[in-house]
Parts: structure tokens; C-alpha cells; sequence
């Protein structure tokens, strides 16, 4: 018999390797180095330190190169002190000529040894590729190559990639708001601001700072579009370049960020020319200008700049466009591999460890983003869902510091930014989860199944407030002078038991298992849409709601329908709860007026507070009153006439007639006659009015998932 063959090694120690020698793979210390007497020298791994020989020529030769580098960032540092014009261009024929002498034969192999340690890793590339970042450079940036994409092997490697970094005269340079009586200095003055706006708009910087202003407030924090500092220090070195110059690198800021975010903030305007449609379309049409060139070179501005484009078309009621912007933003997220680990770069020195944050941040804020559309369409989502070992958005201590007050309204406080945002990102991620949940509902045929699943989703959301650091908790006491962001932080919390819940209204509380104590559905929407009542009253108190970010009106219209259901419920018996019936007449009638409190600043919010009108006029009043007549209970001793009687006024027959339809499926969990809508979150567009005469007749013209004299079970049957 022939000798047995020796072990297979996968891997080669860095002392075999560089001899070319076969290695039995023992660990530490492998046979060979035993046996030659070099236990000190085996090492493993391809960052581990081989034995290589350098001569002194190339030692000599790198301190040459270093020394001409020195000078020559001397040099610089020395010009650019005394620029005022930034035009590094001038430089660099000061730059050296010189290069490295070529490494030997022998050096030259060693390095090759380096680079590919093994045959077995370009097998392992080929045979299981990964995710993985690439230097793009038409980009000047990282893109995201997939599994499958043949292109990642043609970009740079890491080792060669070679990206300076601007050179940025102060790092303290920032365009200043003028608001709350600031005095500007000269050089704030002479800035100009509106190099990128549409001149076709009338507009002064007082006016423009002051939408800047009331945006970072009210509209940008909840998501953080925008991070303020990072917006006006990019802004202000955009701005501050000449214009015959190249713009520099300014991730943070870009005229179609700018204009787009103008276009949507605009209305927040005192101003009533400002606040007009036709006025925000001029900055519509100017970020529109930059749409090609934006997709063509992307960068960070670009993820909130077409998420507030999708903002604007669906405050207009166009769906498909506010859709398509909305994509548009999770694609290019996904597209710069925004969600993709960077540490490696930022290890090669090639991206700073604030670059790297700045784009956790970003991905965060496109996951957000693409989570608030998908609740607010009732439908599926854009992007991918967070993979495992992406981190959670980083906490700056530091910055969360900085004072925020509104007067006279809150006075100033640590403003909490980052902290609000790491805590409602990780909520986005449960509410993803029940999203996809009920969505899917048709495809669970057991109710206890589903029930589970339900039950596991609200532990998730009772652990996540629990885990609520104190500076965002709220109760009576701290209610009316928190901060808008942490209001919306519970808002959406609330917001999330609703559309969990809801599908299961109608179903007898029963346990999960025998051990187990009843889910009662309706009392957990109840508190739900309780709680977002006094979260709204406390917020239309100290602000009003004419500042808040669009995604509040599906709240409140959310926790309108449970009012809607619940006086439904009071008339059910044969006793009727006329306090309960009254009380939730009372709430559906506050979450209206809350709507068109909102409808100030956003028309789709007018248009909603109508159709949560509508239904309570046409839908609800006929199967109320006639179930009190079946019962022989007079209106007036119920006082729902008031109630009932009201017509929408804010919103013409025309805009409701836009207003587009959804698919509907019916339930398997839901009892005869039940419908839930086909992404299982009732939404305000989900209600189609063809154009009458008069509002009595709307009756039979409006379609909405879930009808309320058929969303129950049979026993609440008149």
C-alpha cells in the first residue's frame, strides 16, 4: 500500500506561504516552523507581519517621498491660509514629480504573496460572492455591488484607491439663520443665498431663514432629513464659492435639496404668497432642473431631497408621483449601499469616521422615510427591510445638547435629536413588522396563529416604550412642554397599536393559549386612540397644528375610524350606551377639528378631516339612527344630532372626486360581510366620492374598506 496522504490544509501560515512550502495547518505553531526552528516567526492570518527584506534604497526612497509630501502640504497650508477664492487648481504644479523606485524581483514577489494569500481566495469570491462596496469613479463615492453583479470585479480595490479630502479653509464656517433677533456679520451678509432659488419668487432672506427655521422644528427632526449643522456648514461652502468656480464635495447640501426642501416647508409661511401652491411649484421646478444630474452622481443630499419631492406631490393629492419620488429615495439609499458596513474604508483612511456615520444616519432616514409612506398609502414598501449587524443610528451626546426653545411657547432645553431618532428608528423597525403582518393576514387561515403573531408584535412595542431613556418618556406632567419630535415619537408609537390591532376589532377577546389572559382588541384601540387625542390636544396647545410633518394627519384619521367603530359598538345592544355614544361622537368630532386645524398648512389634511366628516355624517348617522328607531330611543335624549348633522365645508366636491381607490380583500380572519384593506392600514385615501349634488346623496358614492355597517361582527347587527 502506498503512504497515506498528509492532511489537507486550507490554509497556509505566513512563513509557508512566503517559502511556497506545504504547511499541515497546526495552530499556533504549524510542523515546518516547528521542525526549522522559527516558532517565534509563525503567524496566521493575511493582516499577520511575514518576514520580508527591505533594502535600504527603499527605505531612502520613501523618506525622500515623504519629505517632498511634507513640503508640499506645508506649501499649501501656507497658499490656502491667505485664498480667498478656494481655487486649489493654482497648486498643483507645485506638486512633486517624483516617484518610488521599483521594488526588486524578489519584493515584488513577496507583495504578490500578500495581496492573494491563497488559490483559495479568488475560489471563495467566485463561488460565494458577497455584498460589498466599490469605489465608483464617476461617482467619486461608494456604490453597493450585489451577490451576483459581475461589475464589482472591475472597480478598484481598496488598496487603490487614492481620495484626498477637501481642503476646508475653517471648519466652523456656517450659514446663520437669521431669526430671533440675530445680528448677521458682514460675511453673512454678502452671502449669496439665493444663488440656487427661482428668481421668479419673491422672497427675502428674513422670510427664507425663517421657513428654515420652522422646517428643522416642526418638519425634519422626527426622521432627521436633515441634520441641521451639517445642512448650513455644506450650505455655506456652497454658497461662499465663486460662482465661475467648481461647487466643492458638500454631501449635506445641494440646490435640489434645497429648493425641494423649500417647495415643502414653504407652507408653513405666514406669508399667504409664500404659502400659495403656484409659489412652492418655482421651487419645484427649480429641484426638478437638478433631477438628471442628481441620479447621474448621487450623494447624500440625494435621499431626503426626492423623499420631501415625494412630500410635496402627495400634500397635492398625486399619488403616483409622491409613490415614484418616494422609491426614488430607498433606491438611491440602496443603490450607495448606505445600510452596507464601512468600517474597512474607514480603517483604509479613504472615508473619515464622520462620512461613515453621516451615511448610517442617512440609511436610517431613508428606512424611515420608506416606512411613514408605506403606513400612510396603506401599502407595501420600496426598500429593503434592516439586515443583522446594520448598527443603530449613532447618539451624539454632545450635539443632543444643543438648546432648542420656540417661544414663548418652550422655553430652552436640550434638544434631544439624535436620541429621538435612535429611538424611533428601532420603533420604524417593529412597525415594518406589523406592516408586513397585516398585509398578510388573508394568508394566515388560523386565528390563533395570527393571534401570536399579534401578541408577539405587542410585546415588542410595550418592551420599546419601556426601554425609553427618561428624556423622551412623556406623562400629565411633562406632556404640554415636550418637544414636537418626542410628541410624534408617541404619536407613532400609538399609531402602531392601531394598525396592529384594528384588523381584529370585532373578535371576541380570547386567550393566545389556555394559560394565557384575553387580547381585547378594542380596549387596546381604544387607549390607542385616546392617548394620541390628548398627545394632539397637548401639541395644538403649545404649537398648533399648523406645524406639524404631514405624517400626523393619517394619526389622527387613524384614531378617528376607532372612535367611529366604538359609537358603532354603544348602539350594538339593545341598551344603549348613550354616554359611550356620545363620548365617541365627541372624539371623532375632536379628531375633525384637529384635521382641519392641520389643513392650515397641508390641503391633504383638510381633505382628510372632510372624509372622516363625511363618514360620520352619511355612513355612521343612517345606521345610528336607525338603530335607535329600532329601538324606539328618540335622537335628542342621545344628543348625536349635533354630531350628525355637519357637512364638510373645506373640501369641494372636485378635490374629493381625485381622490383614488385601493384594492380591498376580504379577510379569513374577519366574520361574514368584513372587509380589511388590502395592506391592512385604513387609510385616508382609501375613500373615493363621486361628484353629486348634495352632501345627503354621498351615501352610495363612497367606498371604503371596512363600511361601518359591515365592519362588525353578525350579533352587533341592528
Amino acid at each position: 500500500m502506498g503512504r497515506a496522504r498528509a492532511p489537507y490544509s486550507t490554509q497556509a501560515c505566513t512563513i509557508c506561504r512566503a517559502r511556497k512550502s506545504k504547511c499541515d495547518g497546526l495552530k499556533p505553531l504549524c510542523g515546518p516552523c516547528r521542525n526549522s526552528g522559527r516558532d517565534n516567526e509563525c503567524s496566521w492570518g493575511r493582516d499577520a507581519e511575514t518576514r520580508k527584506l527591505r533594502t535600504g534604497a527603499h527605505f531612502e526612497a520613501l523618506q525622500k517621498r515623504l519629505d517632498l509630501l511634507q513640503n508640499y502640504a506645508d506649501l499649501l497650508e501656507r497658499s490656502l491660509a491667505n485664498c480667498v477664492c478656494q481655487d486649489v487648481s493654482l497648486h498643483l504644479r507645485f506638486r512633486p514629480e517624483m516617484e518610488l523606485d521599483e521594488p526588486s524581483e524578489r519584493e515584488a514577489g513577496e507583495s504578490d504573496s500578500e495581496t492573494l494569500d491563497s488559490d483559495d481566495d479568488i475560489t471563495q469570491e467566485l463561488t460565494i460572492p458577497a455584498r460589498c462596496l466599490k469605489f465608483d469613479d464617476n461617482l467619486d463615492g461608494l456604490v453597493l455591488h450585489g451577490i451576483t453583479a459581475p461589475l464589482r470585479f472591475g472597480s478598484k480595490p481598496l488598496s487603490k484607491v487614492l481620495r484626498i479630502t477637501e481642503v476646508v479653509e475653517t471648519h466652523d464656517a456656517t450659514y446663520i439663520l437669521h431669526i430671533d433677533g440675530v445680528t448677521l456679520p458682514d460675511s453673512q451678509l454678502e452671502l449669496d443665498w439665493s444663488r440656487h432659488l427661482p428668481p421668479e419668487v419673491a422672497l427675502d432672506r428674513a422670510e427664507h431663514d425663517n421657513i428654515l427655521g420652522l422646517a428643522f422644528k416642526f418638519l425634519t427632526p422626527f426622521s432627521l432629513a436633515i441634520v441641521p449643522s451639517l445642512f448650513l456648514r455644506d450650505m455655506y461652502r456652497a454658497l461662499s464659492a465663486p460662482r465661475s468656480q467648481i461647487p466643492p464635495r458638500t454631501p449635506h447640501y445641494s440646490p435640489m435639496l434645497h429648493n425641494s426642501l423649500l417647495a415643502v416647508s414653504a407652507t408653513f409661511s405666514d406669508n399667504p404668497y409664500i404659502r400659495d401652491s403656484k409659489t412652492r411649484q418655482y421651487f419645484i421646478n427649480v429641484a426638478l432642473d437638478f433631477l438628471q444630474a442628481k441620479c447621474r452622481k448621487p450623494d447624500l443630499s440625494a435621499v431626503p431631497a426626492f423623499a420631501f419631492l415625494g412630500t410635496y406631490y402627495a400634500d397635492n393629492g398625486d399619488r403616483i408621483l409622491s409613490d415614484l419620488f418616494y422609491g426614488m429615495s430607498s433606491r438611491i439609499s440602496m443603490a450607495l449601499g448606505l445600510g452596507v458596513d464601512s468600517a474597512a474604508w474607514v480603517n483604509s483612511g479613504v472615508m473619515t469616521r464622520d462620512e461613515s456615520l453621516a451615511r448610517n444616519w442617512a440609511y436610517w432616514t431613508a428606512f424611515s422615510e420608506d416606512v411613514c409612506s408605506a403606513l400612510y398609502f396603506g401599502r407595501e414598501f420600496c426598500g429593503a427591510g434592516p439586515r443583522q449587524g446594520i448598527p443603530m443610528p449613532f447618539v451624539d451626546e454632545e450635539s443632543d445638547q444643543i438648546p432648542w426653545s420656540h417661544t414663548p411657547a418652550i422655553s430652552p432645553r436640550p434638544n434631544c435629536l439624535t436620541l429621538t431618532f435612535s429611538a424611533a428608528a428601532s420603533l420604524f423597525v417593529i412597525a415594518r413588522e406589523i406592516i408586513d403582518t397585516v398585509t398578510n393576514l388573508e394568508h394566515l387561515h388560523e386565528t390563533i396563529t395570527a393571534e401570536r403573531h399579534v401578541a408577539k408584535i405587542d410585546l415588542e412595542l410595550n418592551s420599546w416604550k419601556d426601554r425609553l431613556p427618561p428624556e423622551l418618556q412623556t406623562s400629565s406632567v411633562n406632556r404640554d412642554d415636550s418637544t414636537p419630535h418626542r410628541l410624534m415619537l408617541h404619536c407613532q408609537y400609538w399609531w402602531c397599536f392601531i394598525v396592529l390591532h384594528r384588523p381584529f376589532f370585532n373578535q371576541h377577546p380570547q386567550p393566545i393559549r389556555e394559560s394565557d389572559q384575553e387580547v381585547d382588541h378594542i380596549k387596546l384601540c381604544k387607549r390607542a386612540a385616546e392617548n394620541i387625542l390628548e398627545l394632539a390636544e397637548s401639541w395644538s396647545s403649545a404649537y398648533t397644528l399648523r406645524y406639524t410633518p404631514m405624517t400626523m394627519l393619517q394619526v389622527l384619521f387613524s384614531a378617528g375610524t376607532i372612535f367611529l367603530l366604538l359609537a358603532l359598538r354603544a348602539t350594538a345592544n339593545l341598551r344603549v350606551a348613550q354616554k359611550s355614544l356620545h363620548k365617541a361622537l365627541e372624539q371623532t368630532d375632536r379628531c375633525v377639528c384637529y384635521l382641519h386645524e392641520m389643513g392650515q398648512t397641508w390641503k391633504c389634511a383638510a381633505r382628510t378631516g372632510d372624509i372622516l366628516q363625511v363618514l360620520l355624517h352619511n355612513k355612521l348617522g343612517p345606521i345610528i339612527t336607525r338603530r335607535l328607531a329600532h329601538r324606539g330611543i328618540p335622537l335628542s335624549i342621545a344628543t348625536v344630532t349635533s354630531f350628525l348633522s355637519r357637512t364638510p365645508t373645506s373640501l369641494d366636491r372636485e378635490a374629493l372626486n381625485e381622490l383614488p381607490i385601493y384594492p380591498q380583500k376580504r379577510s379569513p380572519l374577519c366574520g361574514d360581510g368584513e372587509w380589511v384593506q388590502a395592506a391592512g392600514v385604513l387609510s385616508p385615501l382609501d375613500a373615493s366620492i363621486k361628484p353629486v349634488d348634495d352632501w345627503g346623496s354621498m351615501l352610495p358614492g363612497i367606498n371604503v374598506p371596512g363600511c361601518f355597517d359591515d365592519f362588525r361582527l353578525p350579533e352587533l347587527q341592528p
